[in-house]
């Protein structure tokens, strides 16, 4: 069981990953996806805080 929940966070990851890095449509589509996203993050601090920290060290390796 839990090797299904860490396949499906895999599968949310790659998601957001794509729609944040490559997303390619109107910008209304786009501002909705942020702000949903941005709605979320108020409601789990937490889970943005770290989020933000995986996404720098991404960041940083890329680079």
């Amino acid at each position: 069981m839990a090797e299904v929940v860490q396949h499906q966070e895999e599968q949310i990851e790659v998601v957001v990953d794509c729609i944040l890095v490559n997303y390619r449509g109107d910008s209304e589509s786009r501002g909705r996806i942020v702000h949903a996203i941005l709605e979320w993050a108020e409601e789990h601090p937490d889970e943005w805080n770290e989020l933000q920290e995986r996404c720098q060290q991404r960041h940083e390796v890329l680079a």
